[in-house]
């Protein structure tokens, strides 16, 4: 049996020990708990890219593959985080309008789109000058009850604490006198800091992200344009997300919370009350592929990070990847391992 630590319980840490589980192994995580950007997230699934309307990368893998693996942890669990959505996409051009059109019957998206329908060009009371299309296949999750439904299976050891890059011999795989056969690092933005690693391209992103209360949203569907939201009960959406790059800093702005009440207006002109605002750091890449692999030199240190805005949908099945790879040399997908940063 491999016995392995993870440096980093969010979404890639913790879905990877599962995979890891799976797999044979014995798996230590652990977990400082100072990054929260996996919890603050809506936890969206969305196969679109709406700006050009184009597929996701690898979606037609990714989406089966998540529903599967999340329906599992739920049924092992008792525990419900999963749900499907439709996400009704506000058309900000002609030009976006007529890209659904052109595409929503042919074989590659029809899985996807909705084929438009009247409502969907005429839907009141929204501001709704190019019309809407509806997003088959889309989800969202609990984020933060997943979260702690990962960290409670028996078979991982969870530790509340902080990694000391220090004490690590990287040679002999040796940390704090335990011997592991694999460390494998996912520590989001704060891989920086990483001695055998840090130079690798994983960017902070920040985003902030509000709860409200409104009359004047749909319950029933996630609607987008300019910001996105999402019904989570009683009354109350998420709305969300900003976007600032090359930053670590977790301050919540007026900034940040009046930019996202202007997006709102695009789908709602009724009154909003703000009830609470968060925000966290997304690790992400310049090329907007995830970063896996091994150390060139140390061969018991691994990366797995650089999930990015589509986590929640990537990381069952590149969790998946990465075990095989660790446990069994698998050969990871040309754009996702590090080694295509090395000249």
């Amino acid at each position: 049996m491999q016995k392995i630590v993870i440096v980093g319980g969010g979404l890639a840490g913790s879905c990877l020990g599962v995979q890891l589980v799976a797999s044979g192994c014995d798996v230590t995580l652990i977990d400082s708990g100072i990054n929260r950007s996996s919890r603050v997230a809506a936890g969206m699934i969305n196969p679109l890219v709406f700006r050009r309307m184009t597929k996701s990368w690898r979606v037609d893998e990714f989406i089966p593959y998540a529903e599967a693996f999340y329906r599992l942890i739920e049924q092992t669990s008792g525990i419900t985080f999963f749900h499907e959505t439709t996400i009704r996409r506000f058309f900000s051009s002609e030009q976006e309008r007529n890209f659904w059109i052109e595409r929503q019957q042919t074989d590659a998206f029809s899985s996807y789109m909705h084929v438009m329908n009247e409502e969907d060009e005429t839907l009141f009371p929204y501001a709704n000058q190019f019309g809407s299309g509806r997003v088959k296949n889309s989800f969202y999750l609990d984020t933060a009850v997943l979260l702690d439904v990962l960290h409670s299976l028996p078979d991982i050891d969870v530790r509340r604490e902080s990694f000391d890059h220090s004490e690590l011999n990287p040679a002999a795989g040796e940390y704090r006198g335990e011997q592991f056969d694999g460390i494998i690092f996912c520590e989001g933005y704060q891989s920086k800091e990483n001695p055998w690693f840090g130079s690798l391209p994983v960017q902070s992103t920040k985003g902030e992200i509000l709860t409200v209360e409104t009359e004047g949203l749909s319950r029933e569907e996630s609607l987008n344009r300019k910001c996105f939201t999402l019904h989570t009960g009683n009354g109350q959406f998420k709305v969300g997300a900003t976007y600032v790059w090359h930053t670590d800093d977790t301050t919540l702005t007026e900034e940040g919370k009046n930019l996202l009440l202007d997006n709102l207006r695009y789908l709602t002109d009724l009154p909003v009350t703000v009830v609470a605002q968060h925000a966290g750091v997304r690790p992400t890449t310049p090329d907007r592929r995830p970063l896996m692999g091994k150390h060139a030199i140390y061969n018991k240190l691994f990366f797995f990070n650089g999930l990015g805005t589509k986590g929640y949908m990537m990381a069952p099945l590149l969790s998946k990847e990465m075990a095989d790879f660790v446990t069994k040399g698998a050969v990871l997908h040309p754009e996702c391992d590090l080694n295509r940063l090395r000249s």
